[in-house]
């Protein structure tokens, strides 16, 4: 029996044998790091130690077909980082792709921050032609749609109202046709279409 452990445990079916319910049973003291003093009250102030870099604690290689590999194991931020921009193919492998580049570019993260680590986790070493290449191609893909912001869809009653206003010279110069029945018009140039609107007898009343 473990010293001072609880032992009010032996009816229960399946512990008869067990010399102590858990792993604490009998614990007399514990061990406190600089945060835990100060959490307990026990210090005024906690000042943490220096930040490890990410992926300081292992370095990693990049080799040609893709793959990172650290076999030592890597810091949780460094893992998460790479989980971010790579598919974990084994313990301590994982493998860059054009997929889970766009992925991470579709959630939001940025390639830079990719290179850094990984320039900064095999130091000596020069990254591979291949793998350099890969997010340069990813990031071309960025650039095959932009967002140029938002727009107003507009709704006339029928398509022959919709010719009407895309043709003319005032209107139609302030607004695309996407559809039948549909135009198009930029923010900035509402306040002149909706004017271009009157002088044809139709009114698009002002939003409260």
């Amino acid at each position: 029996m473990v010293e001072q452990a609880r032992d009010d445990f032996r009816h229960m079916w399946g512990a008869d044998w067990l010399q102590r319910l858990s792993r604490y049973d009998g614990l007399l003291a514990v061990r406190l790091n600089p945060l835990g003093v100060y959490a307990t009250g026990r210090a005024d102030d906690y000042q943490p130690g220096p930040a490890l870099a990410v992926g300081a604690q292992s370095p990693v290689r990049v080799l040609p077909n893709f793959d990172v590999v650290a076999l030592d194991g890597l810091a949780p931020a460094a893992a998460l980082l790479l989980d971010a921009f790579a598919t974990r193919s084994a313990d301590h492998v994982w493998t860059l792709s054009t997929v889970s580049l766009l992925k991470a570019l579709h959630a939001g993260r940025g390639l830079e921050e990719l290179r850094r680590f990984l320039t900064g986790s095999s130091p000596g070493e020069e990254l591979p032609q291949t793998v350099t290449a890969l997010p340069a191609d990813a990031a071309s893909r960025t650039e095959k749609v932009r967002d140029l912001g938002t727009c107003h869809l507009l709704e006339c009653v029928d398509e022959v109202q919709a010719v009407v206003i895309a043709k003319d010279r005032r209107a139609g110069a302030l607004c695309f046709r996407v559809g039948p029945r549909h135009l198009m018009v930029a923010p900035d140039d509402l306040p002149a279409f909706r004017t271009a609107l009157l002088k044809l007898g139709c009114v698009l009343p002002a939003r409260p």
